[in-house]
């Protein structure tokens, strides 16, 4: 199944990575990320999708690229010179990478601490292991610090006019 899934999915996410500042090390690393990110929703039976899977994977790579770039360079030149990952044509996956775009600016505008609980979180960590990483004194810190932190995200994301712009773009769409 792993062979099969490397035949199929592999070559579409180098090229992705490659065109866009990464190398072969970064292509390893990001497809072995989002394997084992789909392993752990299979294994907590949250794993659904309503389209074919090098898709499915494939988005989910472009995602944890895009994180590691923003990590990596300004948030301003990815928007100005990640070029459209897109198959021509695709208006979800249009919206889908604008979408993460504007995630991806309110995320890194947010302080370290609610980044590093937020990136927890969304890869699924226990909040008892997010409290020991964190060095909180108790769960109950940790949950009330993810509230706080997710709900500052939300704000700031359905407050931008792009999202709003891109809210409406996808309603006109169908």
């Amino acid at each position: 199944m792993i062979k099969y899934i490397y035949t199929t999915c592999y070559d579409s996410v180098r090229k992705l990575i490659l065109m866009n500042k990464g190398n072969d090390e970064d292509v390893r690393d990001v497809f072995q990320e989002a394997l084992f990110t789909i392993y752990q929703k299979i294994m907590l039976q949250r794993f659904q999708i309503k389209c074919n899977f090098s898709t499915y994977i494939y988005s989910v790579c472009r995602f944890i690229w895009i994180r590691e770039l923003s990590k990596k360079i300004d948030y301003e030149d990815i928007t100005d010179e990640f070029p459209d990952l897109t198959v021509p044509g695709t208006l979800n996956q249009q919206f889908e990478l604008a979408g993460m775009k504007i995630f991806s600016k309110h995320f890194n505008e947010m302080c370290v601490d609610c980044q590093k609980v937020l990136e927890m979180y969304f890869r699924n960590v226990s909040m008892e292991e997010i409290c020991n990483i964190m060095g909180y004194k108790n769960v109950r810190i940790a949950k009330d610090k993810k509230y706080r932190c997710k709900r500052s995200l939300l704000t700031r994301i359905y407050n931008d006019p792009e999202y709003q712009k891109l809210k409406n773009e996808i309603y006109m769409a169908g």
